[in-house]
Parts: C-alpha cells; sequence; structure tokens
C-alpha cells in the first residue's frame, strides 16, 4: 500500500489532465446537469490533448505541457465567446443533479480503485501480456522523441517518417511520467484514473441524457458497472488493451454529446458549443482508437435515423427531399468508411452456437464470462420501461451492439462477419464491450423500477415483502462477485504476476534492468528476444533494442539476427555491424506469447556464442557484450 500512496501526486496528475482542460468548456454548456458538464469536461479534455499531440509537432514543440495548454486556451476562448453570445437567449432552466449520484460516482471510483490495486498488485508490476510490451515501449518513445502524434508513431518501423497509430493513451501517460517516475507506474496509475474517473462519469452522463425523466437511474448507472465483466477489467486481461480501453470509455459520453448537440429549442450559440463539445469528445475517441469511434457512431445510427425521421415529417416536401438525400449520402459514407477501416485478421474464429451467444447477451455476460444473475434482469426490466415510454431508438441502438456481438460469437459466414465486426480485429471480447454501453444504462433504468417498486411495498405498509425483495436482489447481484473475483484472480496469476513465475518479465530481469540504465554506454543498441521481456529495455531505462515489440518492419539484418545470433557467423557478423549492435540480452525461454509471427530462435542460449562475452547476470538475466566480429 504503501508504493500506491507514494503515486497520489502521480494519480492526482492524471486526473487533473483529465478534467482541467476541458473543464471550463464543459462549465459553459447550459440546460445540463453538473454530472453531465463534469462528463463533456472530461471529453473535452481529451480531445484536447489528442489535438495537442498533432499541433506540437506542427509548431515544432516538444511533447509536454506546454502545447496541452495552448490548445486549452484556444478552446476556453472560443466556448467564452459562445457563451457571451448565448447570454443574450432565453434564460435555460437549471438541470439539477442529485446528491445521489455525486455519492454513487464517489463509490464507484473508491471501489475500482481498490480493485485495481489489488489486481496490478504493485505500481511497478508491468503488464505480462502480448501487447503490454508495445504499449510500455511507446510511452518512452514519445517520452524519448517529445512527440506524441498519431502520425509519427514509427517505433516500430524504423527508417520511417511517419505511420499512423492511435496514440492518446500514450500521450496522456507520458504526461504523467515525470511525477510518477517510470513508465510502469505511470501506464498504471494512468490505468487507474481512466477506469475509476471516466467509466463511473461517462455511465451516469449518458443515463441522464438519455433518459431525463428518470433522473435516478444516474445514480445506479455507475454501481452496476462492476456487475458487467468484460469490460473494463477484461480488457487489461486481454491483449492488453489500453488504446481500446480509453477509446471505450468515451463512448458514452460521445453518445451524450451528440444527443445534446441535436437537442431541440436550443439557441445558435448554445448549439454551436455543444457541436464543438461533440466533435472534441469524436477526437479523443477516436484518436484513442478508431474502432471506439466508429462503435459509437455505428450506436448512433438509430438516433440519427429516428431525428432524420422527425423532421422529415414535419416539414414539408423540400425538407423531405433534403432530409432523404442527406439520409442516403450519409449511409454511402457511413459504409465506405467503415469497409475502409476494416483490419480484419481473421486470426479470431466464431466459437459459440447462436443459443449461446444469445444467453450471454441475455445474462449480460459475454464471453464465456461467470454468469451474475441480476444484470440481465434489470436490462430486461429496462427494456419494457423503454418500450413503454416507445424510446424506440434507444431499444434499436442496444439491438445494434447485440447483433455486432452475435455475428462475432456465432456468425459462421466468415465474410458478412468481417464487414460487420472486423474494425475490431474480429475479435469478440473487443466487441462485447459495445454492450455495455446501452446495457448498463438499462439496466439502471431497471433498477429505479426496482426502487421505486420496494418503495411503493414500503409506504403500503408491505414491509415484510420489501424486505424480501432487498434480499432477493442483494442476493442475485452477490453472484456477480464470482466474475470479480476471476479477473482479479487473472490479473494476479498472469495479467500483471512479476515473481520468478512471470510469463514476461522477472524481477531479477528489472533488476538487471535497473543496473544496465547507468552501465550501458549511451550509443548502446542491444538485442534481444522481445517475447521474453528483454524488449521493455526500452521503456525501463531508455536505451535503444532492435526488437520493440514483436511484429514491426526491421529490416533484412535484424531478421536474420533473430534466427541466427548465437551461431556467430560471418554474415551475422555483417548484420551486426550494419545496424550498430552493440550487447544481446538472454532472458532464457520463457514467452509471454506463442510467437507465431517473427522466429527468434536465434536469441536464446546466448552463451554458447562465441562472438558473444557475458557483461553483467542477475539469476538467469544474462547481459551480453558483441566481442568477436571485429
Amino acid at each position: 500500500m504503501s508504493a500506491w500512496l507514494a503515486q497520489t501526486p502521480a494519480l492526482v496528475t492524471a486526473l487533473a489532465l483529465l478534467v482541467i482542460p476541458g473543464l471550463p468548456a464543459g462549465l459553459m454548456l447550459r440546460g445540463v446537469s453538473a454530472v453531465v458538464r463534469l462528463g463533456a469536461s472530461i471529453g473535452v479534455s481529451l480531445g484536447i490533448v489528442a489535438a495537442s499531440s498533432l499541433v506540437a509537432p506542427l509548431l515544432g514543440m516538444r511533447w509536454s505541457l506546454l502545447p496541452v495548454g495552448i490548445v486549452s486556451a484556444v478552446v476556453w476562448a472560443v466556448a467564452a465567446i459562445l457563451r457571451l453570445f448565448g447570454r443574450r437567449s432565453a434564460v435555460i432552466a437549471h438541470v439539477r443533479t442529485g446528491l445521489g449520484v455525486w455519492l454513487a460516482i464517489a463509490a464507484a471510483f473508491i471501489g475500482w480503485v481498490v480493485i485495481l490495486m489489488v489486481g496490478i498488485g504493485s505500481p511497478d508490476d508491468p503488464s505480462q501480456l502480448y501487447d503490454g510490451l508495445f504499449h510500455l515501449n511507446a510511452v518512452e518513445f514519445v517520452a524519448a522523441t517529445g512527440d506524441a502524434s498519431p502520425l509519427h508513431m514509427t517505433m516500430v518501423l524504423p527508417g520511417h517518417s511517419t505511420s499512423f497509430y492511435p496514440t492518446l493513451w500514450h500521450a496522456l501517460t507520458s504526461l504523467v511520467l515525470p511525477v510518477a517516475g517510470d513508465v510502469v507506474a505511470a501506464t498504471n496509475v494512468v490505468t487507474i484514473a481512466v477506469i475509476a474517473l471516466i467509466w463511473p462519469v461517462a455511465l451516469a452522463a449518458v443515463t441522464r441524457v438519455v433518459f431525463p425523466s428518470r433522473p435516478d437511474a444516474a445514480i445506479w448507472a455507475p454501481l452496476v458497472g462492476f456487475a458487467f465483466s468484460v469490460f473494463p477489467l477484461g480488457f487489461l486481461n486481454w491483449g492488453v488493451l489500453y488504446p481500446n480501453l480509453i477509446g471505450t470509455v468515451l463512448i458514452p459520453i460521445l453518445i451524450a454529446a451528440v444527443l445534446l448537440a441535436f437537442a431541440p429549442a436550443v439557441s445558435w450559440p448554445e448549439r454551436t458549443l455543444r457541436i464543438l463539445v461533440a466533435l472534441a469528445v469524436a477526437a479523443g475517441t477516436g484518436l484513442g482508437h478508431p474502432s471506439a469511434l466508429l462503435g459509437g457512431l455505428v450506436l448512433l445510427l438509430p438516433f440519427a435515423l429516428w431525428r432524420a425521421w422527425e423532421v422529415a415529417r414535419r416539414g414539408g416536401t423540400a425538407t423531405r427531399v433534403a432530409v432523404g438525400a442527406g439520409v442516403v449520402v450519409g449511409f454511402v459514407a457511413f459504409v465506405a468508411l467503415w469497409s475502409k477501416a476494416n483490419v480484419t485478421t481473421h486470426e479470431w474464429l466464431p466459437t459459440q452456437t447462436i443459443a449461446q451467444a444469445t444467453g450471454e447477451v441475455i445474462f449480460l455476460s459475454p464471453v464465456g464470462r461467470s454468469t451474475g444473475l441480476l444484470l440481465g434482469l434489470l436490462v430486461l426490466l429496462g427494456i419494457w420501461r423503454v418500450c413503454r415510454d416507445r424510446l424506440w431508438w434507444v431499444l434499436s441502438s442496444y439491438l445494434v451492439s447485440v447483433v455486432l456481438y452475435i455475428a462475432s460469437a456465432w456468425l459462421p459466414v466468415l465474410p458478412l462477419r468481417s464487414f460487420l465486426v472486423g474494425i475490431w480485429y474480429d475479435d469478440t471480447t473487443r466487441v462485447a464491450a459495445l454492450l455495455a454501453i446501452w446495457g448498463l444504462p438499462l439496466a439502471a433504468l431497471g433498477m429505479t423500477l426496482v426502487v421505486d417498486r420496494l418503495r411503493a411495498l414500503w409506504r403500503a405498509g408491505r414491509r415484510v415483502t420489501a424486505v424480501i425483495l432487498i434480499a432477493v436482489v442483494a442476493v442475485l447481484a452477490a453472484t456477480h462477485l464470482l466474475a470479480v473475483r476471476n479477473d482479479l484472480r487473472y490479473m494476479r496469476d498472469v495479467s500483471y504476476r512479476f515473481d520468478s513465475a512471470s510469463q514476461g518479465l522477472s524481477p531479477d530481469e528489472a533488476a538487471l534492468f535497473e543496473r544496465l540504465e547507468t552501465e550501458l554506454p549511451e550509443d548502446a543498441l542491444v538485442i534481444g528476444d522481445p517475447l521474453t521481456g528483454a524488449g521493455l529495455l526500452f521503456a525501463y531505462t531508455g536505451h535503444d533494442v532492435v526488437f520493440p515489440h514483436v511484429t514491426g518492419r526491421y529490416g533484412a539484418d535484424a531478421a536474420l539476427l533473430a534466427r541466427t545470433l548465437v551461431e556467430g557467423d560471418a554474415a551475422v557478423c555483417d548484420a551486426i555491424e550494419n545496424l550498430g549492435v552493440t550487447h544481446a540480452l538472454d532472458f532464457g525461454d520463457t514467452v509471454l506469447f506463442q510467437n507465431h509471427y517473427t522466429t527468434y530462435d536465434g536469441l536464446h542460449h546466448l552463451g554458447e556464442s562465441s562472438i558473444l562475452t557475458e557483461v553483467d547476470r542477475v539469476g538467469d538475466a544474462a547481459l551480453y557484450e558483441v566481442t568477436g566480429c571485429d
């Protein structure tokens, strides 16, 4: 616990970065509740960070708080001007946020902080999963190059001047890095901040906007989030999916912002501000991960069609023709964008029957997770209420996520399946997270019906019945603890395990990194099998490595060394000279992922090589210097 307490300044920094840049714009929104303003502030903040990462290289500035401050100042000025013009418009009624919402968000925040601290273990425990290697090194790459632009993430493409990769996560984490002290701690702190703050606020905000006549639903939305296993904890146990995580938590805020932008009876300054807020949130969502933005847009399609229908129904012939043409053009453009963004790999194939996939949707426990018994019932109650209120677009939007999940989990027609879910790499886990976007607000709505019934029973004097119902709900809620326990167990035993049995980096290897930070010369270039954790030398020390990730385009010389370095023949020495390799790491044969891309067999058993001399060792982790290629 003392290690986590020492990271309190870093956590405060991360939370400040998530709120302060966009706070003035959020506060200037009128006619919305305070929790919606907070959600908008967070969305705009991440949009500002994303935009700043693009602007900084254009201004010749290194990545730091300065470009964030410059972009923030511009956003604040625009928001202030629009608010000034908006004062002349009609007064908009104040929308109150009850104390219950803030207490629920505070409880959810504390709950997620505790869960994540227990699951991660220590701020210095790195993710031991395949993608963790890339993301930890990418944060160091941003810090070392001073460039967080998504157009310049060339870490795995040596020699390239441009390459697109969504870098919002890495840009944000690199800003926390100076306070946290190292890449691993900064990453873990940002993980806690993103999940514990954004996810509860996002759920409360979208629920408040979508169900304005049921304000109490916003109280339950942050709390029912603990019952959905796949997201966010599942993203820490699969991947690890940091960019998808930060993009997906923003989807509810994006939906809320779009709904506010298209609300009726709003003055032009206020509508302009709301549109700009929605665009900022969209920028943050898209540069968090493009699949998250497209996921948010596809969930908004029913709302867009409903609004188009309302406008056409109330307008004349010319309006209907214009709306019809706009719908057709917009739909064609969306399908084209959807197809262009497809990154299908056919690596993950459907594994379930349609009955299994449908059952998981009904219980809202997708991807083979432990099935809790309360959440699905609450969703059904919420659907019933939505149908009674004739909010058909809400039901349709939820059905979109259901169709996408069933297609991913079951659909045997692979070309059609890949068209539908290819933007998520055909990965059912990523697709499953979309079920939470509407499923949890519907569950929160259902919980308000349960509470209303309890109040009615209590007031009617049927208190024994009320107590029995409370007990039943509590027991059903407790069934979801099994999934939380399973996630925590996997985090401790696999994802963040940091001991001699770790599947990636071990304490001995990290201890060797600590020594090498000062022992290696500044111009050292180190090679090692990235799957053993050797590639994390870059994240831990800043010293260059040949393979910062498993996949990439490292060139023919690097590929030759990966296969045959240990042989030490003339071709190996030529490749070493061409690349400038000075040292090699051998971390044994334990790998974090079964390699099926590039062969690194030549980077093992390096003590047998005639061209390498051992210069340092901690346990089984050894550093060798190239000495036999003169």
